[in-house]
């Protein structure tokens, strides 16, 4: 039995059980699995993740990568640490909320719509996070190409 057995053993299970939807599925070190989920089954990995004891949705990472925009989702036991990465092409970038099983991703969520415009389908209505309700609703500063663009009274004032 190697070092890694366990860390191999959620591996394994998770391409068995999401055979075809699962991706790039790695164990790069002592208690970190990494792997890709097709966003349609990003709610039923993360459901089942947490029938299987990674019951902590520790952080939810957003990212640009030009093409396409996405989400790490870093779930914990407290021992392992399960990130699930998640891609959306940016032309229309939208993404299955996982508010089912992790309620405690919402603050997560809002922020991915909010910072880099991925529409969050399923997210319930409410405040912006963390932008204020006047930040204009078509600037995404989390965007690699994001430039500020004033609103036009506070061009006009200088």
């Amino acid at each position: 039995m190697t070092d890694l057995a366990r860390e191999e053993k959620v591996k394994s299970d998770i391409e068995a059980r999401f055979a075809g939807a699962v991706s790039n599925a790695l164990v790069q070190r002592r208690n970190r699995v990494w792997l890709e989920v097709a966003p349609e089954k990003l709610p039923e990995l993360m459901a089942w993740l947490k029938a299987e004891g990674f019951d902590h949705l520790a952080t939810v990472t957003g990212f640009d990568e030009g093409e396409n925009l996405g989400a790490y989702y870093h779930a914990t036991d407290t021992k392992m640490i399960v990130n699930v990465k998640v891609r959306t092409p940016r032309a229309n970038p939208s993404l299955p909320s996982v508010l089912a099983s992790f309620p405690g991703a919402l603050s997560y969520e809002r922020e991915l719509e909010d910072m880099l415009g991925i529409k969050i389908a399923g997210l319930p209505p409410g405040r912006r996070y963390p932008l204020p309700e006047d930040f204009p609703t078509d600037q995404y500063p989390l965007r690699k190409d994001w430039k500020f663009v004033p609103p036009a009274n506070e061009t006009e004032a200088k």
